[in-house]
């Protein structure tokens, strides 16, 4: 790879993490959209998406627990089975074309489901029954269907908690570092499994370092310079872009 390519996407990966994690994301579907326009091996694509997201989110985690936005008690129920489902989904070996039509229709849903992303009023439920019945199935699917593109989940996840009203803004922005940091986690060592992983030095150094710098500079900041809704609508036509872009270049 060309210095002035690793330059521009170490950049690019920076911005992103850094306007990710200021929302309570890792940015992995940015960074799986970025990648795509660079790289063709979608192991490589997959394996350096994840491994930005375990390092931009347990940044986030780490300070989100430590503020009190993190509820452990409230976000475990959700990757209680998540984790071997994103494992699961991590083991498949598509084909490329497979996997760029399936990320292309990732994308295309992220956007949509983040672009729609509104604050409305918590209908709080206490029932701990309740709960596992309603969090384990959504968990699992979502965990499963992060591990086969390479992201976290969380970007599905966050809007899907935020339209059904289960938990305060704050809450769900802890959750879904939480649930992102764990399923790409699950990715990485499904990819590790089925001996799909693949890094490459000094690439990785720099994607990772920039994802770094940034994502503690997001989540210090934690929005108090920018509009949320603003940003991740601004992020979300950038992504639509790149879903229909590959979606329309493979299908």
């Amino acid at each position: 790879m060309h210095t002035s390519t690793l330059i521009i996407i170490s950049l690019l990966f920076l911005v992103i993490a850094f306007l990710y994690s200021s929302v309570g994301f890792g940015g992995g579907s940015s960074y799986l959209a970025i990648l795509s326009l660079f790289i063709t091996d979608f192991n490589t694509i997959r394996t350096h998406a994840l491994l930005c997201n375990i390092a931009v989110v347990t940044i986030g985690c780490a300070i989100a627990y430590s503020k009190g936005f993190l509820s452990l008690k409230k976000a475990i129920p959700y990757v209680i089975f998540s984790v071997p489902a994103a494992l699961l989904g991590a083991t498949f070996k598509l084909s490329e074309r497979t996997f760029f039509i399936l990320l292309g229709a990732v994308l295309v849903l992220s956007a949509i489901a983040l672009f729609f992303q509104v604050v409305r009023p918590v209908k709080p439920v206490t029932d701990r029954k309740k709960i596992l019945i309603r969090s384990i199935p959504l968990g699992t699917g979502l965990g499963f269907l992060s591990g086969m593109v390479g992201i976290g989940g969380g970007i599905f996840l966050s809007p899907v908690l935020n339209l059904l009203n289960w938990e305060e803004a704050k809450n769900i922005a802890g959750i879904a570092s939480f649930f992102i940091l764990v399923n790409s986690i699950g990715g990485i060592a499904g990819l590790a499994v089925s001996g799909s992983i693949t890094v490459l030095v000094p690439f990785t150094l720099c994607v990772m370092a920039a994802v770094v710098i940034g994502g503690l500079a997001g989540s210090l900041i934690s929005m108090r310079l920018f509009d949320a809704l603003l940003i991740k609508r601004l992020t979300a036509v950038l992504i639509m872009v790149v879903g229909v872009k590959l979606l329309a270049e493979h299908i």
